[in-house]
């Protein structure tokens, strides 16, 4: 039977100091936007870090729904890349160190895993853990984008969270995570609420969200610049796209007039349609922004 300390190989046990923050950012079902893939990649393409412990993914992924790739040279297979879930010691741009658990999310032995992260977390005197997700919510492109905060740091939840709801949702390794290290120290997770029609159109909105949830839970300071290159990039993309598009433009202005009446507490009738009712579906929306944005990447002059 494969115990939870038969998931972990510490490798720099030593070199971690006690007492520090410990930051949650793994990429699968809840990951809208690729918000906790792209921040975690941030991190480490940016910031000095080093392996402090690795997860043995041949237990923890489904290799046959997430395949891992290799590179093909001509006539060979000349290098085969393995999943990594990872935890780092990384240096923030002040010089502050944290921990970095980054990777794909466990599709097997979540129980043992959510263990084995508590035996880390103890080991190495983790002080508290910041969680960062993302959803698809009908929200505008051209609004600042919300969270939903929740875990026992009740501070955070009153501060940043935009929306309280009571429901009951398919679960992600990082909401058990949440659960399972409440009791043992201080934990939130913030929820990033990404417009539903975007999809992976490029934008970097959701991972810059991330990082700043993280940044207002820790006081870490993150290199961002290339992050809102590319936002920028996208919404002047999307803002030519609207321009064309009726369709859009309606969508737009219909959730824009929904999440401003909601952030001044009022109640609107039908936020998601307009007088006559009709609307396009998001499916269809993001269809054409996906080909809008693919024939932009192919031929930048294409108007």
């Amino acid at each position: 039977m494969v115990r939870p300390e038969d998931l972990i190989a510490f490798s720099d046990e030593e070199s971690v100091p006690a007492g520090l923050d410990l930051v949650v950012a793994m990429h699968g079902f809840a990951d809208a936007g690729a918000a906790a893939e792209l921040a975690a990649a941030t991190i480490v393409s940016t910031l000095p870090h080093t392996s402090v412990v690795e997860f043995d993914t041949d237990l923890l992924v489904d290799h046959r729904s997430r395949r891992p790739h290799i590179l093909f040279d001509e006539d060979h297979i000349e290098e085969y890349v393995p999943h990594a879930l990872t935890l780092s010691l990384c240096e923030d741009d002040a010089g502050k160190p944290f921990l970095l658990l980054s990777g794909p999310e466990p599709d097997w032995m979540w129980e043992r895993f959510a263990d084995a992260v508590r035996t880390v977390a103890e080991r190495l005197h983790v002080a508290a853990t910041t969680i960062v997700l993302s959803i698809p919510m009908p929200v505008p492109h051209t609004r600042p984008l919300g969270v939903t905060v929740s875990g026992n740091r009740k501070d955070l939840v009153e501060a940043f969270s935009v929306w309280k709801p009571t429901s009951t949702v398919p679960a992600s390794v990082m909401h058990l995570l949440e659960h399972r290290l409440a009791p043992e120290m201080p934990v939130a997770s913030f929820v990033v609420l990404v417009p539903h029609y975007v999809g992976e159109s490029g934008t970097a909105g959701p991972a810059l969200a991330a990082l700043d949830g993280v940044t207002n839970a820790t006081g870490l300071v993150f290199r961002t610049e290339e992050l809102r290159g590319t936002e920028r990039e996208f919404q002047s993309l999307v803002a030519q796209q609207m321009e064309t598009n009726e369709e859009l433009q309606r969508l737009v202005a219909t959730l824009e007039a929904r999440y401003d009446a909601y952030m001044e507490n009022a109640g609107v009738r039908s936020p998601l349609t307009d007088e006559d009712g009709s609307l396009p579906t998001a499916d269809e929306i993001a269809a054409e922004l996906e080909r809008y944005l693919a024939r932009r990447r192919a031929d930048p002059t294409q108007p």
